[in-house]
């Protein structure tokens, strides 16, 4: 519990300060609250309890529970209340719903499938399509709902400069500030995508309102354009399908690989999955990347896996060549360019 508690402090500070200041009040609060302390516990191993409890109850309120907790929720009412009253509600909730709660907790995984990360992942495509010169074959681990694979159908806008870059006609276009000296060499329009397939545990059907509710409740309830964001990528989802394969990533990434087109560039990505993966876990899937290493050429992007940090894994003619090309921000708001 002492651990459990300093996890909602860290969170509060570290991710809900100036972003959410309903989950900033609520997070200080329930690290001092034994009680809910034990609720969040309840989620799944491996999965982040603040995010894990904050989207259970998101979710039973979004599926219209009556309850004072409502009128705080901005994603719920247009003029919510006080912050900083809303934790006897919160605490009033969880003790009235706590069946529906615990539920969500052991029975779902946070698959935020945040779509405008796109917007860092975008100068690593074009890196690598630079590079190799050769259509994109595209396989992520943990997809969720797949809106990552659609990179190269969303546009682009990166500070100032007031270019546009990937997909002219996209309707949904996303925005990013880079910092720092280092700017990314930026193609655009985007590099062409020769196949594309997800992977995950749970697939998330965008056509189930359960799940595609429950994508929206791990949307914070300030957060009203990434609530847009979703409903939009939702849409070019139904215009170009994609392939989504429901099982573990790790046994199956081998077999996934092989059946990628032998003339486009393989490039195997996730975000802000891999913290996860237990230790055994991650070590398994390098094993398994390495050996794939020795039989093709291929690309890993990816974060979370040791550290926050944008990293890129070239396997060259059997010998690996890892750099480590952005820090960047949870929700893709900005990234400093390393390379």
């Amino acid at each position: 519990m002492q651990a459990l508690s300093e996890l909602f402090h860290r969170y509060a500070v570290r991710y809900f300060r100036d972003s959410s200041p309903l989950y900033e009040a609520l997070s200080l609060r329930i690290a001092k609250d034994a009680e809910l302390l034990a609720l969040a516990a309840q989620a799944r191993a491996g999965q982040p309890q603040p995010n894990m409890l904050f989207g259970a109850v998101h979710d039973v309120l979004l599926q219209g529970a009556r309850h004072p907790l409502r009128r705080f929720y901005p994603s719920l009412v247009d003029d919510p209340g006080e912050p900083a009253l809303a934790f006897e509600p919160f605490r009033s909730f969880c003790a009235a719903y706590r069946r529906e709660i615990v539920a969500l907790l052991k029975s779902k995984r946070v698959q935020t499938n945040e779509v405008n990360r796109c917007a860092y992942l975008y100068p690593a495509f074009c890196h690598v399509y630079r590079h190799s010169g050769k259509p994109l074959a595209l396989i992520e681990i943990g997809t969720s709902a797949g809106l990552q694979l659609l990179w190269d159908r969303y546009g682009y806008s990166y500070g100032a400069d007031g270019a546009a870059y990937g997909c002219a006609s996209a309707a949904l276009r996303l925005e990013s500030e880079p910092l720092g000296d280092n700017k990314p060499d930026l193609l655009l329009e985007s590099p062409p995508v020769a196949s594309r397939t997800g992977i995950d545990l749970h697939v998330n059907d965008l056509n189930d309102e359960a799940d595609l509710r429950w994508l929206n409740a791990l949307i914070w309830p300030e957060h009203r354009e990434r609530r847009m964001r979703l409903t939009t990528a939702a849409a070019c989802l139904k215009r170009t399908p994609v392939r989504l394969i429901e099982g573990d990533a790790i046994e199956l990434i081998a077999d996934v690989a092989a059946e990628a087109p032998a003339e486009a560039t393989l490039c195997i990505f996730h975000t802000h999955v891999a913290n996860q993966f237990t230790a055994e876990a991650k070590q398994a899937l390098r094993a398994r990347l390495r050996e794939l290493g020795r039989k093709r050429d291929y690309y890993h992007l990816y974060n979370n896996m040791d550290d926050l940090d944008l990293h890129l894994d070239a396997y060259l003619d059997g010998e690996l060549h890892p750099t480590k090309i952005a820090e960047t921000e949870g929700h893709g708001r900005w990234f400093r360019w390393l390379m």
